[in-house]
C-alpha cells in the first residue's frame, strides 16, 4: 500500500522530518497514514496533533483521509487562518483582545482604508501601495519605515482596534505576537505538528511554527510548487526549516499521477532550474507506463490554435469525458478565444476559478456603451455608462432624467441636463457627446469603441477603480477589443456580435464540462486531458518576469504545475504570428520526449469542407459554402455573407 519512502516517512519518530514530495507522489495519503502510526503505534493523543494546510479544500481532504483511516476527526486541524481564529479566541485576551472580535472581509477592509485615507486628506489612489505595505508588515514582518504609509498602517490598527475587528493579516500577526510571550502553554500541548504544502508559508507563517514546534515536527513541502512568492510565500524556508530544525530528509519520488512521458517532460523543465534548493527537489519516477508522448503544435494565430483545441477536445469526448479535460493558460484574458471556440464548436465548458470573459466587469462596462448605442432604450446599459463615465447621476438625479424618457435614454439626457448641477452637466454632456459620436460610426465599431472610451477616461475609471489588479483588467479591454476586431474582418455587424454574446453568456454549464482556468487556479488538481496553450514569450514566462531572475523561476515552476496535472493526454501549443516566439521553456525539452508530428501535417488535410458543401453555424444557421482560402470559408447564409474559420462550421 506504502512505497518504501512513504513508509520510512510514516515510521520516521523522535526527530524533526522533512519531507520533499514530487507532484503527484501521495503526500496527502502519507500524511494521513503517518497520523494514523503517531496515534496507534505512539500513543499520541489525536487532540493534541496540530495539522496545518493553506487552503481549506486540503483543509478538508486531509481531514476526511484521516476520519477515513483513523475513524476519528483531528480537532487542531485547518489552515493557518483558522488555526490563528482558533488560538486568539482562547488566549488573545493576554495581549489585549477581547474574544468577541470579528473578522473584516476584503470588502469592509479596503473600504475602511479608504475611509482612514480621506480622513488623513490622502488621494484614494494611494490604497494599493498601502494595501502592499500593510501585507508586508504583517505578513512578511517588514520592519516599520519612517513616512505616510506607517502613519496609515498604525491609523488602520488602530481602527481595528477600536471596532474590535482583525483581518486575516492581522489575525496572523496577533498570533505571532501572543506565541512570542506565551508559548510554552501551546509548546507543551501539542505532542506533534504536521504542515502540509510548507513551500506556501510566509515569513510570519514560518515563525508561528517556531515558536509552536520543538523536535514534534513534520513539513511536507516541494519548492518547484511555489507560485505564489507575488503573495509572500517562500519556498526558501524550507532551507531555513534545514538550517534551524536540522532535520532528517525523506524525498517522495513516485509519480502516480502521470504517464512517464509528461514526468520526462516535466523533469526536463526542472533540470534547467537555477533554483537554491535545486538539489534537495527529487527527480520524480513515473510509475505509470504510458507510452503517448506530450502533443507539440505550432499555429499562424491565436484564432487557428484556439479553433483547433476545441475540434481535437471534441475528438477526444466519448473516450473522455469533457470533465476530465482541462484548458490551464497563464492569465485570465486568454480564456475569451477558448470560450468562443468552444461555444461555436458545441463543447460544453466552464471557467473556474475565475469570471467567464463576457461577464467580468471591465468587459461589461464596454459593451454597455455597445449596447446603449444599439438599443438607447436598455436602461441597465444606461446606468452603466453612467457611472463608468463618472457623472455623478445616482438614483436621484436619474428620477430627473426619467421625467423626460420616452423610449430614447440619450435623448432624455439631452432635456434633463438643465435640471442637473454643473458638474454632472458637463460630465453627462461629454457622455452623450461620446456616445452620439459613436453611433455614427457604428460601421467601424472597434475603433469607434477605442474612440469612446478614450473621450470618457475609461482607463483613468479603471486604475482608480481597479488598483490591485488593473494591469489585468486592461489586458482583458484589449483582448475584447481585439475579439471587435475579428469579428469586424469576418463582415459581422454590431448587432450581431452583440447577439453573439449573449448566446456565449447564456451557454449553461452541464454537470461534464470543460474546465478553462489559469494554472494558478489548477493548482492542487489533476485532468486526463491537459492542453497549454499560447506558450510563447511574454505569455510564459510573463512579460513582467523576463528580466529578473528570481520571478523568472517562478514561471518555469509554474509550467512545471500545469505539466504535471496531465494524466493521460498532454498538449503544449503556441503561435507563431509576427514577432512572437515560442517559450524558452519548450527548447529545456528533449525532442525524443514530445510527439512533434503534428508539424508535419498539410494544413489542406485538417479540414474535409468542400466548396459547394452546406454547412451549419451555431449563430448564423444554415448556408453554403461559396469559397475557400486555407482554414477560412466564405458562406452564404441566404441574408448576408460571412467569412468564417472551418473549424466552426459543421457539413450538413
Amino acid at each position: 500500500m506504502l512505497n518504501p519512502s512513504q513508509e520510512k516517512a510514516v515510521k520516521h519518530f523522535g526527530k524533526p522530518l522533512l519531507i520533499v514530495a514530487g507532484a503527484g507522489s501521495g503526500k496527502t495519503k502519507t500524511l494521513a497514514y503517518k497520523l494514523e502510526y503517531l496515534v496507534n503505534q505512539k500513543g499520541i493523543r489525536q487532540d493534541k496533533v496540530l495539522v496545518l494546510t493553506f487552503t481549506n479544500k486540503s483543509a478538508k481532504e486531509i481531514k476526511e483521509r484521516i476520519l477515513k483511516i483513523t475513524g476519528e476527526d483531528i480537532p487542531w486541524s485547518g489552515t493557518f487562518h483558522s488555526f490563528a481564529l482558533k488560538l486568539l479566541k482562547q488566549d488573545g485576551y493576554k495581549i489585549g483582545i477581547s474574544p468577541s472580535f470579528g473578522i473584516l472581509d476584503e470588502e469592509d477592509r479596503k473600504k475602511l482604508l479608504k475611509d482612514i485615507l480621506k480622513q488623513m486628506g490622502i488621494e484614494k489612489e494611494y490604497l494599493y501601495k498601502v494595501e502592499n505595505y500593510i501585507f508586508s508588515r504583517c505578513e512578511d514582518l517588514k520592519p516599520p519605515e519612517d513616512g505616510l504609509l506607517e502613519e496609515v498602517y498604525q491609523a488602520y490598527r488602530e481602527a481595528l482596534r477600536s471596532a474590535n475587528l482583525l483581518d486575516f493579516s492581522q489575525m496572523l500577526l496577533e498570533a505571532y505576537e501572543l506565541l512570542k510571550d506565551h508559548s510554552r502553554k501551546w509548546r507543551d500541548f501539542f505532542e506533534f505538528i504536521m504542515v502540509d504544502e510548507f513551500q506556501d508559508t510566509n515569513t510570519v507563517q514560518y515563525e508561528i511554527l517556531k515558536l509552536l514546534a520543538k523536535e514534534n515536527i513534520c513539513v511536507v513541502g516541494d519548492p518547484n510548487q511555489c507560485i505564489y512568492e507575488w503573495r509572500y510565500a517562500r519556498p526558501d524556508n524550507l532551507l531555513k526549516f534545514k538550517e534551524d530544525f536540522d532535520p532528517d530528509v525523506i524525498k517522495l519520488e513516485y509519480n502516480y499521477r502521470s504517464g512517464k512521458y509528461i514526468i520526462y517532460v516535466a523533469n526536463a523543465v526542472l533540470s534547467a532550474s537555477k533554483a537554491k534548493w535545486k538539489d534537495m527537489v527529487p527527480v520524480l519516477k513515473a510509475v505509470r507506463d504510458s507510452e503517448q508522448k506530450p502533443v507539440v503544435r505550432r499555429f499562424s494565430n491565436e484564432l487557428e490554435e484556439s479553433a483547433w483545441v476545441a475540434q481535437e477536445i471534441k475528438r477526444l469526448i466519448g473516450k473522455y469525458k469533457p470533465s476530465d479535460i482541462a484548458i490551464l493558460v497563464r492569465t485570465g484574458y486568454l480564456t475569451e478565444a477558448f470560450e468562443r471556440a468552444l461555444f461555436n464548436a458545441g463543447v460544453p465548458y466552464k471557467t473556474v476559478g475565475t469570471v467567464r470573459f463576457f461577464e467580468r466587469a471591465e468587459v461589461k462596462d464596454a459593451l454597455a456603451f455597445l449596447r446603449i448605442a444599439v438599443n438607447p432604450s436598455d436602461e441597465l446599459s444606461f446606468k452603466r455608462c453612467l457611472e463608468v463615465a463618472r457623472t455623478g447621476i445616482g438614483n436621484k438625479s436619474l428620477e430627473k432624467i426619467r421625467r423626460y424618457y420616452r423610449g430614447n435614454w440619450l435623448l432624455a439626457s439631452e432635456k434633463a441636463i438643465r435640471d442637473l448641477n454643473d458638474e454632472q452637466k458637463h460630465r453627462l454632456y461629454k457622455l452623450i457627446t461620446e456616445l452620439s459620436k459613436f453611433m455614427k460610426n457604428t460601421d467601424n465599431y472597434p475603433n469607434a469603441l477605442k474612440e469612446l472610451l478614450r473621450g470618457v477616461d475609461y482607463e483613468e475609471y479603471m486604475r482608480t477603480r481597479y488598483q490591485k489588479d488593473y494591469q489585468e483588467r486592461k489586458e482583458n479591454l484589449e483582448e475584447f477589443l481585439r475579439f471587435l476586431e475579428e469579428k469586424k474582418r469576418e463582415g459581422s455587424t454590431l448587432s450581431e456580435v452583440l447577439q453573439e454574446v449573449s448566446l456565449i453568456s447564456q451557454e449553461e454549464e452541464g454537470s461534464s464540462a470543460v474546465s478553462i482556468m489559469t494554472i494558478h487556479a489548477s493548482k492542487g488538481l489533476e485532468f486526463s486531458v491537459v492542453f497549454l496553450p499560447r506558450l510563447e514569450e511574454g505569455i510564459l514566462p510573463h512579460e513582467k518576469s523576463i528580466k529578473d531572475i528570481q520571478e523568472l523561476e517562478e514561471e518555469r515552476r509554474l509550467f512545471y504545475v500545469a505539466i504535471t496535472r496531465a494524466k493521460d493526454l498532454l498538449y503544449m501549443t503556441y503561435t507563431k504570428d509576427k514577432d512572437k516566439k515560442p517559450s524558452r521553456f519548450l527548447s529545456d525539452i528533449p525532442k525524443e520526449f514530445l510527439d512533434l508530428s503534428a508539424f508535419k501535417v498539410p494544413k489542406a488535410t485538417t479540414h474535409h469542407i468542400k466548396v459547394g458543401d452546406t454547412v451549419m453555424h451555431r449563430i448564423f444557421g444554415v448556408g453554403r459554402v461559396l469559397a475557400l482560402e486555407a482554414e477560412r470559408a466564405k458562406v452564404d447564409f441566404g441574408d448576408k455573407v460571412k467569412t468564417i474559420h472551418v473549424a466552426f462550421l459543421e457539413v450538413v
